[in-house]
């Protein structure tokens, strides 16, 4: 296990990954990465973008679901505030 220290860059955070990790993970510099809290290991899990990596987080499905039932629920509402 290495450690490793959030650090600030511009007005986000930083995490350095040692070299041994890139070179064991062959992951690149500039390759597009997702990146996930996991609640139940307090902690975070990072992996390359794919095609499967790229569908919607949890986080975004609840959004949509919600989303959906607003506009369903309130459609008539909606349609009057948009007639005014």
């Amino acid at each position: 296990m290495q450690t490793t220290t959030i650090s600030q860059l511009g007005n986000s955070n930083a995490v350095i990954l040692p070299s041994p990790i890139m070179q064991e993970s062959k992951w690149r510099r500039g390759q597009k990465m997702t990146i996930d809290y996991v609640a139940q290991a307090g902690g975070v899990f990072i992996r390359p973008v794919t095609k499967a990596s790229a569908s919607p987080s949890r986080s975004e499905k609840e959004f949509q679901s919600w989303l959906d039932g607003f506009l369903t629920e309130d459609a008539d509402l909606l349609d009057e505030l948009a007639h005014r």
